[in-house]
Parts: C-alpha cells; structure tokens; sequence
C-alpha cells in the first residue's frame, strides 16, 4: 500500500501473487477489474534478443492470465493452479507471424470494449528487437476468461 505522498510506502509487507520455478523470466504485471474479479495479466518466458537466439518452441514470450476475487491475491488459473505456484492461463502466444507477444496491458475501449495492447515480432520483418511492433486485440471475457 502507498501513502499519500506515494514516495513512501506504509510499510507493510509486500504480497506474492505469482512465482514460477521452472526458470523462466516472469513479468509485466498489469491486474484489470471487470465483472467482479481483478484478472492478473503477465508475460512469461524470453522476451529478447531472438535475432541471436531463440529460446525452444512455447519458451518465448507469452501473455498469461490469473484472476481472483481481492487485489491483492488469491490468483489462480483456469484449472484453478495457483498462480503462485507456477499457475497462469495463456491469452496470447506465438502464432502464424507473431512471434514472442508481451509486455501488455488492457484498455476499456468505450467502442470495442477490454483491448489487449501489447508488443511483438513479425517474423516476416525480423527477430530484432529493433524490429518489434505494436498490437492489439478485442478481449472476450464470455466465458469468464479472457481470449483473443
């Protein structure tokens, strides 16, 4: 929790909400509320540095979703895995020419509704990072999930 002067915080210890041990990098946390749960949105696997190389297939960035009913924990994943204990269900992963999708957050278009941004490789550009571009995609929160 912030104080009000948010350069200091109110002391009280910091909540884990999502661990992975299985060595991969994991990160970019954005949490979004809608119809009563807060949803955890975070990037797994490597995000860079594919021009030089690339890590196994599924081991590259991915986007992946926790939710729960608090703030500030209690995530878990579709098949109900605690996100804590290497929990998540994928939103967005490598397909066709996208390559490598993270660092998102979500917007709550007045037109389209919850949007998905997020950066990526077009392989059909190059693995560069200098090569990455933007995307975005309408969410479908139908089934209680989020999809693409």
């Amino acid at each position: 929790k912030m104080k009000s002067n948010p350069t200091k915080n109110t002391g009280e210890v910091a909540n884990q909400v999502a661990f992975t041990s299985n060595h991969e990098v994991l990160e970019a946390a954005f949490q979004f509320a809608y119809n009563g749960y807060y949803y955890m949105f975070f990037s797994k696997g490597s995000c860079c540095g594919y021009d030089k190389t690339r890590p196994a297939k599924g081991k590259e960035y991915r986007i992946l979703a926790c939710r729960s009913k608090s703030p500030t924990g209690g995530f878990v994943d579709k098949n109900d895995n605690d996100c804590r204990n290497n929990g998540g269900t994928i939103v967005l992963e490598s397909h066709d020419w996208v390559y490598g999708p993270g660092g998102q957050g979500i917007y709550n278009d007045p037109k389209y509704g919850p949007v998905l941004y997020y950066h990526y490789v077009d392989t059909r550009v190059g693995y560069g990072d200098g090569d990455k571009r933007f995307g975005w995609n309408k969410l479908d929160f139908s089934s209680g999930w989020p999809k693409v």
